[in-house]
């Protein structure tokens, strides 16, 4: 399959499925980077209370984030 064939396929698919392939190119794209798997460790590992969100941070900057995207 061209990479013409699988746009004009992508073209036709409603806004969910779109989102739906969106979210697995950018898993994909993290998943082989390295340096992001390595980041996110760190971040993972910090023991540093003072690092940590709160669940209400935590909700705060993802609806941020999420208001902020167009759709």
């Amino acid at each position: 399959m061209s990479i013409d064939a699988i746009k004009q396929e992508l073209s036709s698919l409603d806004h969910e499925r779109r989102k739906e392939i969106i979210s697995y190119l950018v898993a994909i794209n993290q998943r082989d980077n390295a340096e992001y798997r390595a980041a996110m460790a760190r971040k993972i590992d910090d023991k540093d209370p003072a690092h940590w969100l709160t669940l209400e941070e935590f909700e705060k900057r993802l609806a941020l984030s999420n208001d902020e995207r167009p759709e």
